[in-house]
């Protein structure tokens, strides 16, 4: 075979008009190598006697191509492609106009230019499932395609988006599945473009949210961007609750009793990111909206949903929480363990027993704010200590003390807190 061969290296072989035949004994092959003598003699063409075939490009392109044609009406003619495989960046295109008949520079380097696929059938793609719990970012791989990330945790996972120069015309399909509030974000490359902007992100929010991205010359580029509206969009807790980074409004009813809504950290879930907390029921069980951790609500630690039908919206910055719109009403009595912190939205305040009620900022509350504060004690001599935030003062007392039976009314005046009857 190998003799064969080489005579076809050194003579041309022309047929003409006859049916040419190369039986082929079990186990056997046809072999077409290149110029080298060995050990540089390397197969360029195999086909076996089971029908395999193997074509080596060795870094060169494969053409499957029409001739010359004026494919835009305007006198210039252009070669059209079948198919062209690109040896060296393992591409493949169909139907593709690439460079001109004159020889000058066209889509043979740039594959590819145009290019249009006929499928009778059915499609199937690379889809890799990933766990956005495990490890703090994803890499994108050659072979991925439509990614489906599970995110089970609180914490922020990455996924990081190949090379733009290896990646030109590359789509990729991501979809979260996952209830928590821990964000999943697409990001480029360091240094690299997403949506034409350097170091560029996007985030998936919502359980069932999708972003297809495709890559350009320069950038990689949002195609399409869905946030699925789902049964969180509305839901009613009884208990104690943290809402879901896709919760929306969340109905509060404490009949059974009294609990806190702790929000998520405005530092996790996307700034801009809003809440309706909204109490359904009436009734003397207390309902608090707080901060998480250290994080704030308008400044403060927590607010208190008072009287059915009471709400809140709520919107994160990225560091705290600030209050968009509200209905609070103030609560009629409050009847606290001592020492008490008084909020904003307290009204009367009583106690029986030896303690303090510590005053918010007058500055911070509205102007006109005003508390009865009573010392409610039918036995014994409990005194009961009122004491203003700070340097503030209240008739220019820095505390007032109540002795059994005896109370005071209060108004802020924006700087300090004034008696207006006791």
């Amino acid at each position: 075979m190998k003799k064969i061969l080489l005579l076809l290296a050194f003579f041309p072989l022309l047929i003409q008009a006859q049916n040419v035949k190369a039986k082929l004994g079990a186990g056997g092959s046809f072999i077409i190598l290149n110029s080298g003598t060995p050990p540089n003699e390397f197969v360029k063409f195999l086909v076996k006697e089971t029908g395999e075939v193997n074509w080596y490009l060795d870094g060169q392109d494969l053409f499957i191509r029409d001739g010359f044609f004026d494919a835009f009406g305007t006198g210039t003619l252009y070669k059209y492609d079948f198919m062209h495989i690109d040896g060296a960046n393992g591409r493949i295109g169909f139907n593709i106009l690439n460079g001109k008949s004159d020889g000058s520079p066209g889509g043979e380097n740039n594959l590819p230019l145009t290019s249009s696929v006929t499928l009778m059938g059915s499609i199937a793609t690379k889809v890799r499932l990933l766990d956005g719990s495990v490890g703090a970012s994803y890499t994108i791989q050659q072979d991925d395609h439509i990614m489906i990330i599970d995110k089970t945790t609180n914490t922020n996972t990455d996924m990081v988006l190949s090379p733009v120069a290896t990646s030109k015309g590359r789509e990729y399909i991501f979809r979260r599945n996952g209830t928590s509030t821990g964000k999943i974000i697409v990001k480029p490359s360091l240094g690299e473009k997403l949506n034409g902007i350097v170091n560029g992100s996007v985030t998936l929010a919502s359980n069932n949210s999708t972003l297809n991205v495709v890559c350009g010359l320069d950038s990689w580029w949002v195609i399409s961007q869905l946030e699925v509206q789902s049964a969180f969009d509305v839901i009613t807790a009884s208990a104690a609750y943290t809402p879901n980074k896709e919760d929306k409004t969340i109905l509060v009813d404490a009949s059974s009793a009294s609990f806190t809504v702790t929000l998520p950290s405005a530092a996790i879930v996307d700034a801009g990111k809003t809440y309706t907390i909204k109490r359904t029921n009436a009734g003397a069980n207390t309902i608090i909206v707080a901060g998480n951790g250290s994080e704030t609500i308008d400044g403060i630690a927590s607010i208190r949903l008072n009287q059915r039908f009471d709400y809140l919206q709520l919107q994160s910055d990225g560091t705290n929480w600030m209050v968009i719109s509200e209905r609070i009403s103030p609560s009629l009595v409050v009847n606290p363990a001592l020492p008490y912190a008084a909020t904003a939205y307290d009204g009367t305040i009583s106690s029986n027993g030896n303690g303090t009620i510590n005053l918010p900022s007058a500055a911070a509350v509205l102007g006109g704010k005003i508390f009865t504060i009573k010392n409610s004690a039918t036995a014994g001599n409990p005194t009961l200590t009122v004491d203003a935030s700070g340097s503030e003062t209240i008739d220019g007392l820095a505390t007032w003390p109540l002795l059994k039976g005896q109370f005071v009314t209060i108004q802020s005046d924006g700087t300090n807190w004034i008696v207006i009857g006791q």
